[in-house]
């Protein structure tokens, strides 16, 4: 059996331990037995894909003898999430299926469509360790004059949960334990730099934070990731290069866009998002369409380059440096054989990753880096009145479009140019706003959802009618948080379907 598995590596099935005994043809399998399939979640199917796995299989009972009752039903939305990233992808739908073990597999349909690629490949490539990353050789106390302070940890939103995170321990461990340093700790860091709005030393605790995860995840640290790892398995599939999407059917007759150019829309993860988060009311699709409206409203054609990948932001902030790596030289190649000279984000965690990562993995970028918000206010672009009754919104400021790139006033002229809205601001607002508690997709536990709260609680205290924000993952974080409060929900949406054309975005609740 070990041997016809070391020749059939890619052949891999996830199977319920009730009815692993019971596959036909099984030994043309790499079987990976499990308690009940209903544990079997897309992040696991899409890390064997990203390993090299070539299709993968998830076997159960049938939902009549599930021990779980729910078993089956859980795995096959697993599946169908697993299957709808990975078609965007490249992948065919039989890149991953869900079989019933006792008597679908029996007509051999899931036996038909493998390809060898052996087990070893798999296994090369989930051992490889990524490459340094501006990590210096030790880290001295004159490095971090900021011990003696402990304002970080006084002002840190995850210290002040009071679930045992410090900013000031975290460097402290950081010096003593150098390049061995193997704390998860080093995840716990919202990377808002909240922070550096009151550190004397104007030092980025993020920033040092980043370079901490190269070594912890060198050193095989093993942080809790967020919907069983799912986007980051996503990145490291484009990462691989072997397979181009299909990404740019979201692009309707009616926009305006090129293939060659000077101007470029990044549109990072967005028709991922739609995937995985559907249920939770997001729409990335409708808003990256809203922004080319935008754009074409005042007289900019975009790139939209068809091969685009992900900019590598989640990534490089698990620790994961040769992936992103590639990913930025993929991307800027794409950029500039385009002919691109500018590049216009929609996200803000896009933007920093080419402003302040690229030229460290890749070079210098020769790009000019601009949020949408700046584009369409220096365009002179004017939303129009959505008809209804005035409207009391308020603005989430994203962490990385805010604090760590300056950009506060254009989302809120856009925002106060619509006629019929009024903007309240939150009690922390521009360089004190608070975060959605989104960390890339990491260790999202009882601090993360406090944190949520307490944001959506202060949108509340203005009596906001909607909240706007200017950030996807931003929008995600806060309206998962909506699920699990019984206050009053306050509708979120983000900035650009708000100025896209007021009523013609329809209900924002059904979203």
């Amino acid at each position: 059996m070990a041997e016809t598995q070391e020749q059939t590596g890619n052949r891999v099935a996830y199977v319920c331990s009730r009815c692993a005994g019971n596959i036909p043809a099984a030994d043309r399998l790499w079987l990976k037995p499990v308690f009940c399939i209903g544990q079997v979640s897309a992040g696991q199917i899409l890390q064997l894909i990203a390993q090299g796995a070539e299709q993968v299989l998830v076997i159960g009972c049938p939902a009549e003898n599930c021990r779980h009752e729910r078993g089956p039903e859980i795995a096959r939305s697993q599946v169908a999430i697993a299957r709808g990233l990975l078609e965007l992808l490249g992948f065919d739908r039989t890149a991953v299926g869900y079989f019933n073990g006792d008597d679908e597999l029996k007509n051999s349909v899931a036996l038909e469509f493998f390809s060898p690629v052996k087990k070893e490949e798999m296994e090369q490539e989930e051992a490889a360790q990524p490459a340094s990353f501006a990590v210096p050789a030790d880290f001295t106390a004159a490095e971090f004059v900021c011990l003696d302070c402990g304002r970080c940890s006084g002002i840190c939103p995850v210290a002040r949960t009071g679930l045992g995170f410090s900013p000031r321990r975290l460097i402290k461990q950081a010096l003593t334990a150098g390049k061995e340093l193997s704390s998860r700790a080093v995840y716990s860091c919202l990377g808002c730099d909240l922070c550096t709005t009151v550190c004397p030393s104007g030092k980025s605790i993020s920033r040092t934070v980043q370079r901490l995860r190269v070594i912890a995840f060198n050193n095989r640290v093993q942080p809790a990731l967020a919907h069983s790892g799912v986007m980051q398995m996503v990145g490291r599939i484009m990462a691989r290069g072997t397979r181009k999407q299909r990404r740019s059917g979201w692009i309707s007759p009616e926009l305006k866009v090129t293939d060659q150019g000077d101007t470029a829309l990044f549109t990072g993860c967005l028709p991922y998002f739609d995937v995985l988060f559907g249920e939770l009311g997001i729409n990335s699709v409708p808003t990256v369409r809203n922004a080319v409206r935008c754009l074409n409203q005042v007289g900019i054609v975009p790139v939209v380059l068809d091969d685009e990948r992900c900019c590598g932001h989640d990534l490089l902030w698990l620790g994961d440096v040769s992936s992103a790596r590639r990913l930025a030289e993929h991307n800027l190649v794409q950029l500039h054989n385009a002919g691109v000279r500018r590049v216009i984000f929609l996200c803000p965690e896009c933007q920093y990753t080419f402003q302040y990562d690229y030229p460290q993995l890749a070079g210098k970028t020769g790009l000019e880096l601009m949020h949408i918000s700046q584009v369409l206010e220096a365009g002179g672009f004017q939303p129009g009145a959505s008809g209804a009754a005035k409207r009391r919104v308020t603005y989430h400021d994203p962490c990385r479009l805010g604090r760590q790139l300056g950009i506060y006033e254009p989302p809120r002229r856009l925002i106060t140019a619509i006629p019929d809205v009024e903007l309240r601001e939150m009690g922390h607002n521009r360089q004190q706003a608070l975060c959605c508690g989104g960390t890339s997709w990491l260790e999202c536990g009882a601090a993360v959802k406090l944190l949520q709260e307490r944001r959506l609680a202060e949108a509340r205290a203005v009596d906001a009618e909607l909240l706007v924000t200017a950030c996807t993952k931003c929008e995600i974080h806060l309206r998962c948080a909506l699920t699990r409060t019984a206050l009053r929900p306050v509708p979120i949406i983000n900035l650009i379907d708000l100025i896209a054309g007021g009523d013609k975005i329809g209900s924002v609740e059904q979203r």
